[in-house]
């Protein structure tokens, strides 16, 4: 199709792809990647600065008073020796540690008595979590109970039902502590591992659904002592593989 105009012979569409490798000269492509290089490069930037201040945004969100922390020990009775269940209890609480120590410790050579044995020495803390919701909080000690050598342990919180006990949480940590808030009527927690002697992982845990689900994760950061005190630790959120 053509026009004819003060003489000229006009094919102005089947011109219009000729006309572009003209526009876009080597020069010009040149610089128009150059361009789109520098906004990815921004663009990229931006979207650090923004993750960065998430994670800043979410350890302002997140107190804990690490001298409030609470650490199971020897000093706490023994599911073998409490006063505070009855021998059907004890015996039914017993069966529901070892099935939890049975496979990692077969693994690790030990025979079903000696299992036992080192499950009647775990460790017990009966507390309320919230009105009405008694538990008992247990910790295997030791070596042989699961601990690693910086002293985090097998940490479970179970609760007695007509059904039996149940687990509430299953994990393992140093230390746990009581926040003052609470979620669906039991008190949120805080488990404490030590991932190095200046380095802790810190695990908010808020009950759902019938058990404490992992509702956070941060990192604090423990300075040198100053004139043999310690220091208050920087808080900050967990990075991707700190959650794993």
């Amino acid at each position: 199709m053509s026009w004819q105009c003060r003489g000229l012979r006009w094919r102005p569409f089947a011109n219009r792809r000729a006309l572009l490798p003209s526009l876009w000269t080597v020069d010009r492509v040149l610089g128009y990647k150059r361009r789109m290089g520098v906004w990815c490069t921004i663009s990229k930037s931006w979207i650090v600065v923004l993750a960065f201040c998430a994670l800043v945004a979410a350890a302002a969100d997140f107190t804990w008073d690490w001298r409030n922390q609470d650490v199971i020990g020897r000093t706490d009775s023994s599911l073998n020796n409490t006063s505070k269940l009855t021998e059907p209890e004890r015996a039914e609480l017993l069966d529901t540690v070892v099935l939890r120590l049975q496979k990692p410790m077969s693994e690790r050579g030990y025979d079903d008595q000696r299992i036992r044995e080192i499950a009647s020495t775990t460790r017990l803390r009966f507390l309320d979590l919230g009105e009405g919701n008694p538990v008992i909080l247990a910790m295997s000690l030791g070596l042989e109970g699961g601990c690693d050598v910086l002293v985090n342990c097998p940490f479970w919180i179970f609760r007695h039902t007509k059904d039996g006990y149940v687990s509430l949480l299953d994990t393992v940590g140093a230390s746990y502590t009581i926040q003052p808030t609470s979620t669906n009527g039991f008190s949120d927690l805080v488990i404490l591992r030590h991932d190095s002697p200046s380095r802790s992982k810190l695990t908010l845990y808020k009950y759902a659904d019938g058990k404490y689900g992992d509702a956070g994760c941060y990192i604090a950061t423990w300075p040198a002592t100053k004139d043999g005190e310690i220091q208050d630790p920087e808080i900050a959120s967990c990075k991707a593989e700190d959650s794993k």
